[in-house]
């Protein structure tokens, strides 16, 4: 697979002070000559100027690669623009195309960049400060927001196949929900539900509080049991990226809390990776042939987060025989939720 060589250059934000927007990279490309690039400000063109990076020579000296700048007046380009994208506020978004590459940019904005916009108070899109989203994605220089909502559909498509209804009017909880990207989606969308939201990492739930409060309330829950919700509440609780990093005891305590704040006939969908599908460390590999989980705690530790967030694995069969004993299972995907991971969708017995 080709590398994507499409940069722009760091911060990905529009304060007070930027209505006049200056945006500079660089990308690779066929012929410096004549460069098929083109940049799409929230899907409206506009024109860019070329030149030479010295340092991206330097960088990279075996591919052909041209500089990029432009000055935009975003009053006049944004014009008439939907401000309130997927009901969640207004996120500036900037496309480059290069030949065969795209890639694109989302830009956090201050609430006084969109008066000097648009002429009247409107909500920026939370967007994560950068560390955070490392925290969550790996990386901080792309589409956070836009991978969001692809996980939010997958999400709700799930139920769906499955018969089960989002419920639209009824409580959700996010469990695990990080800086919230996902949330921000499903209550732009279905506003009447109530939605909780937990995660380990105070940070991200203290962003989220500032950032969101009219959409969720939202806590720091411990590393263990119990989550600060009485019995039989929720109606749906989605895990995204959670089982896959805990040990096997964490991960029974945490499925016996899920089914205990879930209604009766509520739903967790959540996800695994399968670990016949990677090629892992001989002993993770064996682990799991042996007993269909393995939890890999040699793996890189994330920044932020605690010592044992680590993978995980599960197989498909070790779901239904262990994780039969807290829901019934309704569903085991195959990456389906959130690119590689595998959906799995449990149901709390109704008696």
């Amino acid at each position: 697979m080709a590398i994507n060589h499409i940069t722009l250059d760091p911060p990905y934000f529009a304060g007070d002070d930027q209505a006049i927007l200056r945006i500079i990279g660089w990308c690779e490309i066929a012929d410096p000559a004549a460069p098929n690039v083109t940049i799409e400000i929230n899907g409206r063109p506009v024109t860019p100027r070329f030149g030479v990076r010295e340092d991206v020579r330097a960088s990279f000296p075996d591919i052909s690669s041209i500089g990029i700048a432009v000055k935009v007046d975003c009053a006049a380009v944004l014009a008439g623009a939907d401000t309130m994208q997927d009901k969640g506020g207004f996120l500036l978004s900037v496309r480059v195309t290069a030949d065969e590459r795209e890639r694109t940019f989302e830009y956090a904005v201050s609430p006084g960049w969109l008066r000097a916009v648009f002429g009247k108070t409107l909500r920026p899109y939370p967007v994560a400060p950068p560390h955070l989203q490392v925290r969550v994605a790996g990386a901080a220089a792309g589409a956070f927001v836009a991978e969001g909502r692809i996980v939010a559909d997958q999400l709700v498509r799930i139920l769906t196949a499955q018969g089960v209804a989002y419920p639209a009017n009824g409580r959700v909880h996010d469990f695990g929900a990080g800086p919230g990207r996902v949330l921000a989606v499903l209550a732009g969308r279905y506003p009447s539900a109530t939605y909780s939201a937990s995660d380990i990492d105070p940070e991200a739930m203290a962003w989220c509080a500032r950032e969101m409060a009219d959409l969720a309330t939202f806590s720091v829950n411990g590393h263990a049991p119990p989550l600060d919700i009485p019995d039989d509440t929720l109606d749906l609780v989605y895990s995204i990226s959670v089982f896959t990093h805990l040990p096997e005891a964490m991960q029974d305590a945490w499925l016996a809390e899920l089914r205990r704040v879930l209604k009766p006939g509520g739903h967790l969908l959540t996800t695994v990776i399968n670990p016949l599908a990677y090629d892992l460390p001989e002993p993770v590999r064996a682990a799991a042939l042996r007993s269909g989980f393995a939890y890999f705690g040699d793996a890189a530790p994330v920044d932020g987060l605690p010592d044992f967030y680590r993978l995980a694995y599960h197989t498909a069969d070790y779901v239904r025989r262990s994780w039969g004993r807290f829901f019934e299972v309704l569903h085991v995907g195959a990456h389906d939720l959130n690119d590689t991971q595998d959906a799995v969708l449990l149901r709390k017995p109704a008696a």
